[in-house]
């Protein structure tokens, strides 16, 4: 009886050790899982953008690149400065590039050294940031709800002879932008900082 016994106790022990085999998965084998890499593959990456949940949140619509700029949510309203000759995506990121913003030693990277951070290669995350961040002095670094560049600090903190304070610390820092490109910032704001 107890060779028995054993016998049924081993077919059972073996049955258990195939099942839990066959239900073990690549990842748990240390094979890796190819659809999410390994574990902390993302670390220190910065999420592709605004997810449909917050933007929808924001924008009370439907539409996941939609959101609701600070200045709308402090009751102001977008304004139409008309067609503009200075586009946020192409000039003004450019700017931002011939002074290096969005590298790590400035505003790049996944923790940026210097708020907002700047992604070179994401306008519209970038254009959502800069409209929502704001100096020591509370002025906006640009402001969506007014064709008034003096309601914005971007174009003063721009300029080597800003106003002391005023526009926060001078950018690109210890550095100075091309006149052409400070004439199309302004030029940019005076359409009411459109995200084009």
């Amino acid at each position: 009886m107890n060779a028995m016994r054993l016998r049924s106790l081993l077919a059972a022990t073996c049955l258990l050790s195939a099942v839990v085999a066959a239900c073990t998965t690549d990842y748990q084998q240390g094979k890796g899982d190819p659809l999410y890499g390994g574990p902390n593959a993302l670390a220190g990456q910065r999420p592709p953008g605004v997810t449909s949940e917050v933007a929808n949140e924001a924008g009370g619509g439907t539409d996941p690149t939609a959101s609701k700029p600070t200045c709308v949510g402090a009751g102001g309203a977008i304004v139409d400065g008309g067609a503009c000759a200075v586009s946020f995506s192409k000039d003004i990121m450019s700017a931002f590039g011939v002074a290096n913003c969005g590298t790590t030693n400035c505003h790049g990277g996944a923790t940026p050294r210097n708020e907002p951070g700047i992604e070179p290669s994401d306008p519209q995350t970038t254009w959502t940031k800069l409209q929502a961040f704001t100096i020591s002095t509370g002025l906006p670094y640009f402001n969506p709800c007014t064709i008034d560049d003096t309601k914005s600090a971007m174009g003063c903190n721009m300029i080597a002879e800003g106003k002391a304070g005023a526009c926060g610390v001078h950018m690109p820092s210890g550095a100075q932008l091309p006149a052409d490109a400070v004439t199309k910032i302004n030029t940019w704001l005076k359409c009411g900082s459109p995200n084009n």
